[in-house]
């Protein structure tokens, strides 16, 4: 299985967690699990399901490369070899960082490891890391339910005045009812009025691993959901409380000022051909979002869903643009309004002026989104695409689509032929004429019945009349 996509939501997954949590989490100073210097004032946790985490704080005005430089250097003294970094990436404000490594422990067993490292380095206040490590070959089987341990400890922070945790991303201040806070947490919903109680999100259930039955990917879900499609990676689950996902749904889109897109186009300015969607490349994902759904149920004879973004975040990413965006949609189905927490990958522009949106989509109603947070949170990097197996699978099935379009084209070739040619007898029949063939040239001649007979009553053995089905396309027809 390839883990490539799962490590992409991964990663954007906790930058975005870390930096709501981490602002107001005192886990990180905890006490000293033993006297080593790779472990001095390092909080450990032994992760029930397998994996250790390592959590701390580092003292004085880091830069995010100072921070993550200290936390691998304490990667280094633990197990006795340099850790291997692979791609970094940071969140927008760049006070985030975070990035997997390898390692091998020379102090212990020789293992091979891998590990996720995390750093905040706020512009004022102590940085703090984070380490998630376990063996190679069970890292990935371990690092949601680590990334979920590390939330919860994290969630452990100091409450405010009001006695709730701090909604994610907001200030200490208050807000007035009339302006609730928005979350910057994938796993929450908005802040509720004041005048509501908070919801608390309870601790993440355990994941059932789920493979799709044709073997392109797998997902992690509670007990109680009910995965209900799945195929070239792209599935569709619901739970117990109303909630619902799609994630791996790529969607084709044209982008319509981009002139190489009238060969799918053509003239036209209304709706994209086929399973496509019109939307122009850089487009903000809030209207993108937006444009896709409204196009794609139109396109299937349905009432578009009200749509409303609070939130967008935007991850850097090599070669495209990857966001996450919370907000509510409005089915128009009698049960009002769900909170939505989503993931939008989009590609470059590629041919004819095409380009591909991948969306992965989690809603349900409100009181049960915030409840189940953590649980949602683990969710999204669960999910993973056997890409070799779809790209195999799509390859496939162009080849059959090209066999049976030749078939239907010989097909096609031999009737229009059969019709030609009968149509050429008939004509010859109306017209008296007969095609006659000169046994020892091989050559064919048409010419009146009466010649015609005459020749071969004159010398049977060289000359004979050619019927309909022995007519040589473009020379009788």
């Amino acid at each position: 299985m390839v883990h490539g996509t799962r490590r992409m939501m991964f990663l954007p997954a906790g930058a975005l967690l870390l930096g709501t949590l981490w602002t107001g989490a005192s886990a990180a100073q905890a006490a000293t699990h033993d006297s080593s210097n790779a472990t001095s004032g390092i909080k450990i946790i032994d992760n029930p399901d397998g994996g250790r985490i390592y959590l701390g704080a580092m003292t004085g005005q880091l830069t995010p490369q100072d921070a993550l430089g200290k936390t691998l250097h304490r990667v280094s003294l633990l197990y006795g070899d340099r850790p291997q970094l692979g791609r970094l990436v940071q969140n927008p404000s760049g006070e985030i960082w975070a990035g997997f490594f390898t390692v091998t422990a020379k102090k212990q067993d020789g293992k091979p490891m891998a590990g996720l490292a995390l750093v905040y380095a706020p512009k004022s206040g102590d940085a703090k890391g984070a380490v998630l490590v376990d063996n190679a070959d069970r890292f990935p089987k371990t690092v949601n339910s680590m990334f979920a341990t590390l939330k919860q400890e994290l969630g452990r922070g100091p409450a405010s005045s009001s006695g709730a945790q701090p909604s994610p991303g907001a200030s200490a201040t208050s807000t007035t009812a009339s302006a609730p806070k928005k979350t910057a947490d994938p796993a929450k919903p908005p802040a509720p009025e004041k005048t509501k109680a908070p919801v608390k999100s309870g601790p993440a259930q355990p994941l059932q691993r789920v493979a799709f039955p044709d073997g392109t990917g797998v997902i992690g879900l509670p007990a109680g959901w009910q995965m209900q499609k799945a195929s070239m990676g792209d599935v569709t689950a619901a739970g117990p409380k109303g909630e619902k996902l799609r994630f791996g749904w790529t969607i084709p889109v044209i982008d319509p000022t981009n002139p190489q897109s009238r060969t799918l186009m053509g003239n036209s300015r209304g709706p994209a051909p086929r399973n496509f969607v019109a939307i122009p490349y850089g487009t903000d994902a809030a209207n993108a979002f937006k444009a896709a759904f409204s196009q794609l149920a139109r396109k299937a004879g349905h009432q578009p869903p009200d749509i409303d973004i609070t939130k967008v975040q935007d991850i850097p990413m090599q070669g495209g643009k990857n966001y996450f965006f919370y907000g509510d949609m409005d089915f128009h189905d009698d049960k009002g309004k769900q909170y939505l927490v989503g993931q939008m990958i989009n590609t470059p522009p590629m041919q004819m002026g095409t380009w591909q949106m991948t969306l992965f989509v989690l809603y349900g109603p409100e009181q049960v989104m915030g409840e189940e947070g953590s649980t949602i949170a683990a969710i999204f990097p669960s999910w993973s695409r056997d890409n070799n197996r779809v790209n195999a699978m799509a390859n496939a099935e162009v080849q059959k689509t090209i066999a049976e379009t030749n078939q239907y084209v010989n097909t096609v070739n031999q009737y229009i032929d059969a019709s030609d040619r009968s149509t050429q007898g008939m004509s010859d029949m109306l017209r008296e004429e007969t095609v006659v063939v000169d046994t020892r040239t091989g050559e064919h001649a048409r010419t009146s019945d009466d010649l015609a007979g005459a020749l071969i009553d004159a010398n049977p053995n060289r000359f004979q009349a050619v019927p309909q089905s022995g007519y040589i396309k473009g020379i009788d027809y």
